[in-house]
């Protein structure tokens, strides 16, 4: 959730602090800049609007490239070289110098040549690194790499003990004759042991690929790190690890004869490519969730089938939401969606929504006002009192969803016309086969969102919070919409309200969002566009596909997003606090979502039942057991 993905509730918080914290003769107060108060003429407003949302702009386009251009192999590479003829030209001179004049001195600058070597070496593991899952901040930093590469450990022997067959063979192999000399093995052996090998080597990429939870770990124990983070941790005080002039490292780095290690690494590849069209399109599971819906209704189409599999689960968290509210949303998305029969809603209630049973009619169970008489296939309405805000919100809205693609909606969207069938049709390339698209050179989406709007019309622009005034437009509004789409098309960067979409199985895949309060939705999309720009798949994985990636943007009209946000704090305040935001979470301070929830709300995020995950509460369960 960006700063700009709130709901009404939020709004109305947020509201209240801006009004506490800033007095009422201060002229920098954001009633006083943007909003119906403003101070600002229309012309000067929306002047500076225009040039502080390309300003913002600007600012996404620095971390793009921070993260994508400047993270590419080739890019590295050609710095690496870059700096070694520098320091070959130079170095020569100053090598010769010193080793004339300071023997002792030249030994010691030698020395840090390579440090420096190596410095750079690391460098550039960490800036082409891809994971293979999402991760939240607190994942990152509860546990060091090491601690999470003795847990996938332990998760091999006890339910996986296949993986490590060949760590014992290789073992067994070298024995040596008296003589000194390597025993001579037969060659049936030698053939059983190549065989013990591969059979291994295939059930390693087959268990990281299916177990959600070995692939979580896999991806934390192989990330770059900083092992000053983690100097109390076993990994330095047992194996070691001098961390005084601590750098960024990988575990493959500090162990670099570990077996397990280069194996993860051989196959990362293998391990980064995503399930085929074939498998995402075919896939099916029931809900993962055991939790029962509060109130549900079905299509009569549907009736006689509890697990009918939908084409689409459209997922909408709600907070302090009204039914009557929800109601109008649904009933315009429903007429707008070309088969709404095989479209499921899911309505997650986070707390304090009320009426919410009148959305059933729209399933058919009661006759409403539809003129088409068209009805959703399934409405199932969910509580969610675990806490943690909108990123575990979201991701129990889709472990309780049965459609094979999941469609994330804010409640203020209005979708656009047959919104199911274009999201169907771009992440499904109209029935084309993975081998086809990498024929023609076509990158697959692996995932998609819509073009950005905001809704103008007369009924969006009306302010429910202030009755007195209506219809106001702020000033320089249009800057936000060119600027988002530009961001989307250029950057591969939509935000949560551009409706984004994955396939089911290709979310579980990649993890689902991170398991945070805050910044989940540009968590999700920034891993998805780096796998789209970094990674070219080998053509060798069974299952898996070959066509490159992107985050695609679904043609046609935009996903309109509610203007309240515009309307109360005006266009300059807005852009300014979401590049101020993004810059904390995004940039050198990196700052956490659960302060940057803080500071922003000026309260403390939603609570949780539970510090960890959800995994790694279920990977202790299983480890205990």
């Amino acid at each position: 959730m960006t700063v700009q993905d709130t709901d009404s509730q939020e709004d109305d918080v947020k509201a209240k602090v801006d009004a506490n914290n800033a007095g009422s003769n201060n002229t920098m107060s954001p009633y006083r800049i943007g909003g119906p108060n403003t101070s600002l003429p229309f012309f000067a407003e929306s002047f500076l609007g225009w040039s502080l949302c390309f300003s913002f702009l600007a600012v996404s386009g620095y971390h793009y490239g921070k993260s994508i251009v400047f993270s590419s192999g080739l890019y590295c590479r050609i710095c690496r070289k870059a700096r070694g003829l520098v320091r070959g030209m130079i170095g020569g001179w100053i090598d010769s110098g010193l080793a004339l004049m300071y023997p002792a001195s030249h030994n010691q600058h030698s020395t840090q040549l390579q440090g420096r070597s190596l410095l750079d070496t690391a460098c550039e593991d960490e800036a082409t690194w891809i994971p293979l899952t999402t991760h939240s901040r607190a994942e990152l930093d509860r546990q060091s790499p090491w601690q999470r590469y003795l847990s996938l450990l332990r998760v091999f022997e006890k339910c996986y003990p296949e993986v490590l067959s060949p760590l014992m063979s290789i073992d067994n192999e070298r024995v040596l004759a008296k003589n000194g000399r390597v025993a001579e093995r037969t060659l049936s052996h030698m053939d059983s042991l190549i065989s013990l090998k591969c059979n291994a080597d295939a059930a390693l990429i087959r268990v990281l690929r299916r177990d959600s939870i070995c692939r979580r770990l896999a991806s934390l124990a192989m990330r770059p790190y900083d092992p000053s983070k983690f100097a109390t941790t076993s990994t330095a005080s047992d194996h070691g690890m001098d961390t005084r002039d601590a750098t960024i490292t990988t575990l493959l780095r500090e162990f670099p004869h570990n077996r397990l290690l280069q194996r993860l690494s051989k196959f990362w590849k293998h391990l980064l490519v995503l399930p085929s069209l074939e498998e995402a399109k075919s896939f099916y599971r029931l809900p993962i969730s055991s939790a029962t819906p509060v109130a549900a209704a079905r299509n009569k189409n549907h009736a006689n089938d509890a697990n009918y599999p939908y084409h689409v689960s459209l997922i909408l968290p709600a907070y302090h939401e009204k039914g009557s509210h929800l109601f109008n949303k649904l009933t315009k998305a429903l007429k707008t969606a070309h088969d709404p029969n095989e479209v499921e809603v899911i309505i997650v209630d986070a707390g304090g929504c009320s009426d919410l049973e009148m959305l059933l009619s729209l399933a058919g169970d009661e006759q409403c006002d539809n003129d088409d008489n068209e009805y959703w296939g399934r409405i199932s309405i969910f509580s969610f009192t675990s806490g943690g805000g909108r990123g575990p919100c979201l991701n129990f809205g889709a472990a309780v969803a049965s459609g094979r693609i999941l469609t994330f909606c804010h409640s203020d969207t209005t979708m656009p016309h047959h919104w199911d069938k274009k999201i169907v049709t771009t992440l499904e390339h109209d029935g084309m086969h993975d081998d086809e698209l990498s024929r023609l050179n076509i990158s697959r989406a692996n995932s998609c969102a819509f073009s950005f709007g905001i809704d103008t019309s007369h009924d969006g622009l009306s302010m429910p919070f202030e009755s007195s005034i209506t219809m106001y437009y702020p000033p320089g509004i249009k800057a936000v919409e060119t600027t988002a789409n530009i961001r989307t098309h250029l950057f591969s960067l939509p935000y949560g309200d551009q409706v984004l979409s994955l396939h089911a199985r290709v979310f579980e895949f990649i993890g689902g969002f991170p398991d945070q309060c805050l910044m989940e939705d540009y968590e999700l999309v920034s891993v998805l566009r780096r796998r789209a720009a970094l990674f070219v798949p080998p053509f060798d994985v069974p299952g898996g596909s070959t066509a490159r990636e992107k985050v695609a943007c679904v043609p046609g009209a935009p996903a309109l997003c509610s203007p309240r946000r515009w309307q109360k704090f005006g266009v300059l305040y807005v852009t300014y606090m979401n590049s101020h935001f993004v810059n904390l979470y995004a940039g050198k301070r990196k700052m956490g979502p659960d302060d940057l929830f803080q500071l922003y709300y000026g309260r403390v995020p939603p609570k949780r039942d539970v510090t960890d995950s959800p995994w790694e509460v279920e990977l202790a369960t299983m480890l205990k057991g």
